[in-house]
């Protein structure tokens, strides 16, 4: 049985909206931290460990990334890893590929005057600022976000980036395809929270919405994201509906059923590039093809 502190974590990290896909695992992480410093022979045998790791899946299905940081403590642990190190371990992997990531999109935004984003992406937020900490304010790119409803997680972001010195164009959701047309950005860029084989992406919603203004109006749209996101094998998707009180709490009539999604899939046909720790890609199954040739290397020797 699992310590009721694991219990209650796993239920507050499935009640999280606002953190990013990687913030969510880098939470897990430290949960399964917490319950294998607590009792480390417990988890010295594949079964238990694989188990306790399915448990912490289940916070978030949609997330792919939570299932490759399963396969990393898995192959970590086939490596002769202890297995109280297997957190540390994932955690320098994870911090690695974000590095890389940073260094190889940093010099795509910085030529950017005008960039438009949605939701709030770790990764995206890292590489502003870091590219803050290196450019004068006066040369950093005028952002614009969308609020991203019903969490807002548009508004975190812009309130954080502002602190770093950016301007920020604010606008409603709805106002996208607009301000595409009005504002003639340089770039549109999301975050992942998964991406298929094929190159179809999981975010937010609205983001395929916002990939379809973007391909009317010829502007690029890239995804940034560390191939942690990145399936090797399809799995199925279910887009599934969260609590309709966070769309309407009060007063709703009882014929009104809210339809609350917060994810939905971009095809890759409207994506024009990708930016992973191995660099810029047009295609991601070209970035899955090296990924795949890493692994049977390391299998091989």
């Amino acid at each position: 049985m699992y310590s009721e502190e694991f219990q209650d974590q796993i239920a507050n990290l499935k009640a999280d909206k606002t953190s990013g896909s990687e913030e969510i695992v880098r939470k897990a992480i430290q949960l399964i931290r917490t319950e294998i410093q607590k009792d480390p022979a417990r988890y010295g045998n594949m079964i238990d460990l694989s188990e306790m790791l399915r448990k912490v899946i289940e916070i978030k299905k949609e997330m792919s990334a939570l299932r490759n940081v399963l396969i990393y403590f898995m192959d970590f642990f086939q490596h002769g890893v202890v297995v109280e190190d297997l957190a540390d371990r994932v955690i320098e992997k994870m911090d690695e590929q974000r590095t890389q990531l940073i260094d190889k999109l940093i010099p795509i935004i910085s030529q950017c005057k005008n960039i438009v984003t949605m939701s709030r992406s770790s990764t995206i937020f890292s590489t502003l600022k870091k590219l803050s900490e290196t450019q004068d304010t006066d040369k950093l790119p005028e952002l614009t976000i969308s609020e991203s409803r019903p969490a807002l997680e548009g508004k975190k972001l812009t309130l954080e980036v502002v602190n770093l010195g950016y301007k920020v164009n604010y606008l409603v959701d709805a106002a996208v395809g607009r301000a595409i047309k009005a504002m003639n950005p340089d770039l549109v860029l999301i975050g992942a929270d998964t991406i298929f084989p094929n190159g179809n992406v999981v975010n937010k919603i609205g983001c395929h919405a916002l990939a379809i203004f973007a391909f009317q109006s010829k502007i690029p749209f890239y995804v940034a994201s560390t191939t942690l996101k990145l399936l090797l094998k399809a799995i199925p998707f279910t887009i599934q509906s969260y609590p309709s009180t966070e769309v309407w709490a009060k007063d709703r009539p009882k014929e009104v059923k809210v339809y609350n999604p917060y994810f939905e899939i971009i095809p890759a046909n409207l994506i024009s590039g990708f930016s992973t720790e191995y660099g810029f890609s047009t295609n991601i199954p070209d970035v899955r093809l090296v990924l795949e040739k890493e692994y049977f290397r390391e299998m091989y020797e």
